[in-house]
């Protein structure tokens, strides 16, 4: 039952008939809190929630992924659920704008399990990107600061980690049925790449 009330608040919530709009706004994460149509939702408290000049992998250290942010510069969304409509918007613009540099890796976090990773990269053809889940214990939610209290989802945004797995570049937005800017995030991936 819970299972189902959590599902059906992540329709709802993330999912939108309009084309979600782009945002430059963010939220200063270790906030209270981010808004799905304006209703305010809490996030949970973090020590050292995620910010610039930190090391993403710290943020990882629980998970079970085989992604090494090490030598390569990456954009990594973070998304509620790749199955609902905003979220699905967010990692085909990922997966399919021809602007990224082409040794830039693309990762997509979501607390979605393996196998619906699988299938959404399999039916979406948008296997040129790494997936992460969070859906264990929703330890990258809880470290980082980007976990909602309520519906145990993480916050949206995009990020860009680094040669050095270091993030330089993040916004994670306070309107959770709107989209991150994501060519302010690409054209800056591609500006530390030509470095």
């Amino acid at each position: 039952m819970k299972y189902l009330l959590c599902l059906s608040f992540l329709i709802i919530s993330c999912s939108t008939p309009k084309k979600a709009k782009s945002t430059d706004q963010s939220i200063q994460v270790g906030s209270a809190a981010v808004n799905i149509r304006g209703q305010q939702k809490a996030l949970v408290t973090s020590k050292k929630p995620i910010a610039k000049n930190k090391k993403l992998s710290s943020y990882l250290k629980s998970l079970d992924t085989k992604v090494d942010f090490i030598g390569k510069v990456s954009i990594v969304n973070v998304v509620p659920s790749i199955d609902t409509k905003v979220c699905e918007e967010q990692t085909h613009i990922l997966g399919e704008d021809k602007s990224i540099h082409p040794d830039i890796q693309r990762v997509t976090i979501s607390r979605d399990l393996p196998m619906a990773h699988r299938r959404f990269a399999s039916e979406a053809s948008l296997e040129n990107i790494e997936y992460i889940s969070d859906f264990k214990d929703a330890s990258f939610g809880k470290s980082s600061g980007l976990l909602l209290k309520e519906s145990g989802l993480l916050a949206r945004g995009v990020m860009v980690v680094d040669q050095q797995g270091v993030i330089r570049y993040m916004q994670f937005v306070p309107e959770l049925t709107e989209l991150p800017n994501m060519k302010k995030a690409i054209d800056f991936a591609n500006s530390i790449i030509e470095k």
